[in-house]
């Protein structure tokens, strides 16, 4: 008896109830998700995305749901110059948790072909952006004493593959800046994660290949692959730690997909 009550004791998930976070890339897949099973934990949001539509729809489903759950809307492209002032004005930055979901693919094109916008694109969304954030958000969370940083990765980010070479380029920016990140903040009570999914259902292979949907669908065809609400669950559950535990990288591959050549197998 005495063992058990020492093992359970205070090991409580915290409650998530009342505090605000901060979604990028929230219109869709796995940010969507998250904001779903955050609304469900009680906390108050504010989403940030390109597509004001598919956001207000979101809000709208939402509030149905959780009344009293506070939702925002932001529209913004995270590649704008001006980005951190007009974040700032909105007071995107005072927040408890933080998630840099946003992030994309563009073609599968060897390195000798691909185009200088196509690699400013990737370069600007995942790593120019999320560096900047994260900074604003860092500064803030270390003055308030607390917070929660979580970088969505990706399993890219360990694992090159070819055609993916600026995408995985991208990804394993992310990862050694999490891993700095954390090695900054971790006497400051601020906590960093970096979550590294493998193939996910989403819009993220329609967006690589540029609106051509049969082709992005054949990326997921006859495989069993994670979907966003799987990495969502994650995301939530890694912010319930008790907040002296800090997880600092999940990297997680659906059953059929392995490393290192992050080959599937496919349902038969």
């Amino acid at each position: 008896m005495q063992l058990l009550q020492e093992v359970f004791k205070n090991s409580e998930e915290i409650s998530l109830n009342g505090k605000t976070a901060v979604i990028t890339g929230a219109s869709s897949g796995i940010g969507q998700a998250t904001a779903c099973w955050l609304a469900r934990e009680g906390m108050n949001l504010i989403l940030i995305a390109r597509r004001l539509d598919k956001l207000e729809f979101l809000k709208k489903e939402l509030n149905e749901q959780f009344p009293k759950v506070s939702i925002k809307n932001i529209q913004i492209d995270l590649q704008e110059k001006k980005l951190l002032e007009k974040l700032t004005n909105e007071n995107v930055f005072n927040c408890d948790l933080f998630i840099n979901n946003a992030g994309l693919a563009l073609t599968r094109d060897l390195v000798e072909n691909s185009s200088e916008e196509d690699i400013e694109t990737m370069v600007s969304t995942n790593i120019t952006a999320l560096f900047k954030l994260s900074s604003v958000v860092a500064k803030n969370m270390v003055k308030k004493g607390h917070g929660h940083i979580i970088n969505i990765g990706s399993v890219a980010g360990h694992f090159s593959y070819p055609g993916g070479a600026v995408y995985c380029a991208t990804k394993a920016a992310v990862k050694s800046f999490s891993e700095a990140l954390r090695q900054e903040l971790h006497e400051k009570n601020v906590r960093v994660t970096l979550i590294s999914p493998g193939m996910v259902r989403t819009d993220f292979s329609l967006v690589r290949f540029k609106g051509d949907k049969s082709t992005a669908d054949n990326v997921y065809a006859h495989v069993e692959c994670l979907e966003a609400k799987d990495i969502a669950r994650i995301i939530v559950k890694t912010a319930k730690e008790p907040i002296h535990v800090n997880i600092d990288e999940v990297l997680v591959f659906p059953t059929v997909q392995a490393p290192v050549s992050l080959k599937t197998s496919k349902n038969k």
